[in-house]
């Protein structure tokens, strides 16, 4: 059992038992705590009122929240919980327990922390339904990028979406899964529930849902510490319409203690779960912070790697030092070319403005974006060369597009020029949320005896390393002597 979490109601229904028979069809034997989430967050309550068409039960929860450390088995429960739901149509005896001569069709989406791994993981749900029996089921699955959906023989859709402010956008969904929801902002909440107001109350259906599953989060993980909250609070106040579980260690507890594994990690020491011994060799390297964030769902504190001070970069935003008409630019693409970032900056008396220009997903629009800017704008771009967007350098060059290339030390000092203009409060930023998600997200990495802004994470963080960028150009002096440059 969780450490928090919603107790089963007896006396409500629950499609429990299915949803663990789909589990052990996809190949996957139940795990406790996923016979458990899938009991209690199944659970059907009758309709306070109920029009023509419509089901006379339906889920008594529309908030599904879960915190279980990694590789417990969340892919499992995740994927069996798609395909049980798409296979709802077929389901003779669910639509009759219902009220229903028949579910239509459902609309199921999913979405990690950024759009690659989401599709990642949707390939390998993918992969798993059609490995399985269940797979005969399958009518149809689209790769083609930015269309991905597994459509089932019945109609039913699955798709993965990109976590941004338009997704989902005009799409009416039945179920919503949200993967390692540490990582995302609150707003991507705003977002996502109204695609669920319809298929709620629709006929044939049997309510929405919203479920997110991850480990612990920071300090800055926004809607996962939301949500907790508020989880945390429905159990305290015996309230089951909301469904909140959590494998976590108890407050106060040795992280390294043996005994706090084994009352907190539901996998350990099982069949296909986590072995004892792997958790001795993870306690000895890694960050004691990790490590009780990862496994044992703590939320932690701030990094103590973090760069920038969120309160003092909140401090610096202005609307009345604006980016100049001799701006100069960079570029940046994040490490696994996922997204891509268009930075300005330019001196303005004592300030540094910077605007992001453009940063969106993929690489295939920077080239003719980059150099239309450039053009118009007569200014020079900056390019790391010897980073993600190294390419670039001759690409500019070739269509006539002064460069300023950076090296290494460049990097280093561009990171270093960022930190000390923040601190000096000397940048001018507008708010951009871009900008601010890539500030929130930032750590450090060592480069010789400096250190420069860690690529790899959970956030994106392109923007801001082209800004850095452009920053320390402006604030070197850099943009005045660029034929000097070498």
């Amino acid at each position: 059992m969780p450490r928090i979490g919603t107790p089963r109601n007896d006396a409500l229904i629950s499609l429990g038992d299915y949803f663990d028979e789909i589990s052990l069809e996809l190949g996957f034997k139940p795990h406790g705590w996923q016979s458990h989430l899938h009991s209690v967050s199944s659970q059907l309550s009758k309709r306070d009122a109920v029009f023509e068409g419509q089901s006379e039960l339906q889920f008594h929860a529309q908030h599904i929240g879960c915190l279980v450390g990694r590789q417990s088995g969340k892919t499992a429960w995740s994927v069996s919980r798609v395909v049980g739901q798409a296979l709802f149509s077929y389901q003779k005896d669910i639509a009759e327990l219902v009220g229903l001569p028949r579910i239509i069709p459902q609309k199921i989406i999913y979405t990690a922390q950024r759009r690659v791994t989401a599709v990642e993981k949707w390939r390998e749900h993918c992969d798993i339904i059609q490995a399985s029996p269940l797979g005969r089921y399958v009518e149809h699955v689209a790769g083609q990028t930015g269309h991905e959906c597994l459509t089932f023989t019945n109609g039913s859709q699955y798709r993965p979406i990109t976590p941004n402010r338009n997704a989902a956008r005009g799409m009416s969904v039945d179920l919503i899964i949200v993967d390692e929801a540490l990582t995302h902002p609150l707003w991507l909440l705003s977002t996502l529930r109204p695609t669920m107001a319809q298929r709620h109350s629709a006929l044939g259906c049997i309510g929405a849902q919203f479920v997110v599953i991850s480990n612990a989060g920071t300090d800055d993980s926004e809607l996962l510490n939301h949500l907790q909250d508020i989880g945390q609070l429905s159990v305290q106040n015996n309230d089951d319409s909301r469904v909140w579980m959590e494998w976590s260690m108890e407050p106060g507890s040795d992280p390294l203690a043996h005994s706090t594994w084994e009352t907190t990690m539901p996998t350990l020491n099982q069949p296909n779960g986590i072995s004892m011994e792997f958790m001795i060799e993870e306690s000895k390297t890694m960050k004691l912070s990790d490590f009780m964030r990862e496994y044992l769902c703590h939320r932690v504190n701030d990094s103590d790697d973090r760069v920038i001070d969120w309160e003092q970069w909140k401090q610096l935003e202005r609307y009345d030092v604006l980016l100049g008409a001799d701006p100069v630019l960079a570029i940046d693409i994040s490490w696994d070319r996922a997204r891509s970032s268009i930075v300005a900056a330019s001196g303005e008396g004592p300030y540094i403005p910077v605007e992001v220009i453009e940063a969106k997903e993929g690489v295939d629009w920077l080239t003719p974006r980059i150099i239309d800017v450039a053009e118009r704008h007569r200014c020079p771009v900056i390019v790391d060369t010897g980073g993600p967007a190294a390419a670039m350098h001759l690409i500019l060059e070739n269509h006539g597009i002064e460069v300023i290339p950076f090296a290494a030390k460049d990097v280093a000092n561009a990171a270093g020029s960022f930190y000390d203009n923040v601190r000096n409060q000397r940048i001018a930023h507008g708010n951009d949320w871009r900008l601010n998600d890539a500030v929130k997200g930032a750590t450090k990495r060592p480069l010789g005896e400096r250190w420069a802004f860690t690529r790899k994470g959970n956030v994106d963080i392109s923007p801001l390393v082209a800004a850095s960028f452009a920053v320390w150009a402006i604030d070197s002096g850099m943009v005045d002597k660029p034929a000097l440059y070498t």
